[in-house]
């Protein structure tokens, strides 16, 4: 275990796994709907904490933020959830180093169902593209590319930040990443700023969660069908009626689309 696990105190089930040693903040762009041109994106503040074990945590705050203050409802007894932020564009916690050094922990949901993904930690292939440099944070950067599940990434980074880290999977170039986008720019990562804050562990909510694979959580986002869920609930003598933000009914929800990261 990379770091001695510490359970806070306070109702919810929360370790504390490693300290922050560093915080980077990327503001972050995603797009579900690949189809539609052009992208719609959606923005968020994603942050990567990194320990001085090498322990790490690529989330996103506005999640962060949104699931704290809806246990904080909930265990007041308050079950009115509309006024809470949005959610963020990447529903993931992933961990590098976590479980054990060399691993990797994925948490994320799939519909109703709240999955880990255990893996050993990867390192793309990366190339350095010469006569390429950028000023980014006041850093200076230097482009790599490299094909990384299932899409063309690049990535900037500067040796003036010797850490092996990055947004997401990404590492393995000799310094922090501080912005990356795949080919297709559905996923952009832009660094904002790296603050050294004190005290602030890096977490870790503890919870049933049913062990998949990369393969079988795609399968799950697949199949998910809200309509099944609301048969089932109707099925129990429930009365639900779903309404359009106009104040129609709506007989039908339609299958959320998702667009995942990692394609292979």
């Amino acid at each position: 275990m990379p770091a001695k696990e510490a359970k806070k105190k306070g109702k919810n089930d929360t370790l504390a796994v490693a300290n922050t040693t560093y915080r980077i903040t990327y503001q972050s762009k995603a797009v579900n709907d690949t189809l539609t041109k052009p992208y719609k994106y959606r923005d968020d503040e994603m942050r990567l904490d990194i320990s001085a074990d090498g322990v790490s945590k690529f989330y996103s705050y506005s999640a962060a933020v949104r699931m704290k203050l809806m246990r904080e409802k909930i265990e007041k007894g308050d079950f009115d959830l509309r006024d809470l932020p949005k959610a963020g564009i990447l529903s993931m916690e992933f961990y590098k180093n976590y479980p054990e050094k060399g691993k990797t922990l994925m948490l994320d949901v799939a519909g109703e169902a709240k999955c880990q993904i255990e893996e050993k930690m990867e390192t793309p292939e990366w190339t350095v593209l010469p006569d390429s440099t950028a000023d980014i944070m006041g850093y200076t950067c230097q482009l790599a590319t490299t094909h990384f599940k299932g899409r063309q990434w690049y990535a900037w980074y500067t040796e003036d930040i010797p850490l092996d880290e990055g947004p997401w999977k990404l590492r393995g170039l000799p310094g922090l990443i501080l912005r990356a986008y795949d080919s297709s720019r559905q996923f952009i990562f832009d660094g904002q700023g790296m603050e050294q804050p004190e005290g602030e562990p890096i977490t870790l909510i503890k919870a049933k969660r049913e062990k998949v694979s990369q393969k079988d959580f795609r399968r799950l986002k697949e199949s998910y069908d809200p309509n099944d869920v609301l048969k089932q609930m109707a099925g129990t003598g429930a009365k639900i009626v779903i309404m359009n933000s106009d104040g129609s009914k709506l007989d039908k929800i339609d299958r959320p689309k998702f667009n995942l990261i990692e394609l292979q």
